[in-house]
């Protein structure tokens, strides 16, 4: 959403900017699936507290969040039931990734349809029927679909090639394919796997028999480039999630003889000039075209990371109630 409007920002204490609520101009947006995320509740009861508007989307209608917003006045609710854990339906929720982050994809998918209707709306369009809307998130499907034509044979040697290893799971990311990576991250630790985000302050120095694992649709952003040769100048694995096969990463694992450790997330083929080239880029420095982009890659990459995890979770025998005790 920050993306294509100026006037959105973080209202939480992980923003670096201190911002201050604006008594009757501000609307609040909470997101929570289970609707028990603590700091999130704090954030709406704040607001709550200071009289101003507030719209959660959950997928839990028993949750502590939606009894919040729904007993409020100048709150309203938006809830996502279908295909989350929050489902009481067992055939549906037997089909979902362990402890997977669909509501998570959900919403991404949500948002980026919505924020192109939304702008219509501002120029004076308004048909009831969110044409804008509608066609993106068939978009989306259609280019989700993708995924399961990968090649099986391949597929089978990076997973082997992931799972059975004693070192450290070391993930990274920028812009949008972190907020994907960072949830993959989490969810090496319910995997019982001991796992590090990319940069931050207690990540150690890479070994051998680490793993680092850059997630990138372009290939040639600074950070995975920076992180890719270090970790291969101390003789640990890469296995890069991207969408080019053309990128300068994907060129300098293949020099080392390491193509198979590529996972490359497919694109409609509309979408292939945008994930192409070896042009090197940074996260600070960046063209509208690129800023507007829907994420088609980020959606795959997120549907993807989902079924690494059942995978994983399947070759190292552990159950969703094991993994249920070790999320925070």
């Amino acid at each position: 959403i920050q993306n294509h409007f100026d006037n959105i920002f973080p209202f939480t204490l992980e923003d670096p900017v201190q911002r201050h609520y604006r008594r009757g101009k501000n609307l609040g947006m909470a997101i929570s699936g289970s609707g028990e995320t603590q700091a999130v509740n704090k954030y709406i009861d704040d607001i709550i507290t200071l009289g101003g508007e507030i719209m959660l989307i959950t997928a839990n209608k028993k949750g502590t969040a939606y009894k919040m917003v729904k007993d409020y006045h100048k709150g309203s609710v938006l809830v996502i039931e279908a295909r989350t854990k929050q489902s009481t339906d067992k055939d549906t929720r037997s089909r979902l990734s362990p402890m997977g982050t669909e509501f998570e994809l959900q919403v991404l998918a949500f948002l980026n349809a919505l924020a192109p209707d939304i702008q219509s709306r501002l120029k004076g369009l308004c048909d009831p029927a969110c044409p804008s809307y509608q066609s993106t998130i068939r978009d989306f499907e259609d280019n989700a679909r993708l995924i399961s034509e990968m090649d099986p044979d391949h597929l089978d040697h990076w997973f082997g090639r992931l799972f059975p290893r004693s070192g450290r799971y070391i993930i990274g990311g920028v812009g949008r394919s972190g907020l994907v990576a960072r949830a993959f991250e989490m969810r090496f630790t319910h995997l019982n796997k001991i796992s590090y985000w990319e940069r931050d302050f207690n990540t150690p120095s890479f070994q051998i028999g680490d793993v680092y694992i850059p997630m990138t649709g372009i290939g040639n952003t600074y950070e995975a480039m920076e992180g890719t040769l270090t970790a291969l100048s101390k003789g640990a694995d890469v296995m890069p999630i991207t969408a080019n096969p053309s990128s300068r990463l994907v060129q300098v694992l293949k020099k080392q003889g390491r193509e198979k450790d590529i996972a490359v997330i497919p694109v409609m083929e509309q979408y292939k000039s945008l994930f192409s080239g070896d042009t090197s880029s940074t996260t600070w420095l960046m063209s509208d075209y690129t800023k507007f982009r829907y994420p088609i890659f980020e959606i795959n990459a997120s549907i993807f990371t989902n079924s690494v995890v059942a995978v994983g979770a399947e070759f190292l025998g552990i159950v969703e109630a094991g993994m249920r005790r070790m999320h925070v």
